[in-house]
């Protein structure tokens, strides 16, 4: 079984950094949320997870309902579908990790948005900030869609406009 971890990945947008570990077939990604830091809320269609506090207290939104994840509760399932969101209201600084089952390309994904977000390529609310973001953010939505939707803006939007940047930039 061979493991890679890997440096940690700041995402200045959404006040979290990644830190990720490959097992096998699988992935584990390290979260920090900074107080006020937040995931979006998103699905993944092909991929599970399994989400658990390590140190503080986790927001944590599944299926539209919100919770507070401590590091007594142990793993959270988050299967395939499932829209999710995590935050950190606490104050201080969070640590919280998910084993990904398959670990698919989420390691890209997560580290290319926080790419994007330090060039200021899209906001808070996930909208381009640019015509080089909107660009960015069609291309990064094509390439990634059987892995990792983000719900804002709402996917049925994205089904349209994403195909549409994407011919006007070529």
């Amino acid at each position: 079984m061979t493991e890679t971890i890997t440096e940690k990945v700041h995402d200045p947008i959404h006040r979290s950094s990644y830190s990720f570990r490959r097992q096998g077939e699988n992935l584990w990604v390290d979260t920090w949320l900074e107080d006020g830091g937040h995931l979006p809320e998103h699905f993944h269609p092909s991929l599970e997870e399994h989400w658990e506090a390590l140190e503080g207290t986790v927001r944590v939104k599944l299926a539209g309902t919100w919770r507070d994840l401590v590091p007594e509760d142990g793993p959270v399932l988050v299967a395939r579908n499932v829209r999710h969101e995590l935050k950190n209201t606490s104050g201080q600084q969070i640590h919280a990790r998910a084993q990904v089952i398959p670990a698919g390309r989420l390691e890209d994904f997560l580290t290319e948005t926080a790419r994007a977000a330090q060039e200021g390529l899209y906001n808070s609310r996930n909208l381009p900030t640019s015509w080089r973001g909107a660009v960015w953010a069609a291309n990064l939505a094509q390439r990634f869609r059987d892995e990792t939707v983000v719900c804002s803006p709402p996917p049925a939007v994205q089904r349209i406009v994403t195909p549409l940047v994407a011919r006007f930039a070529r």
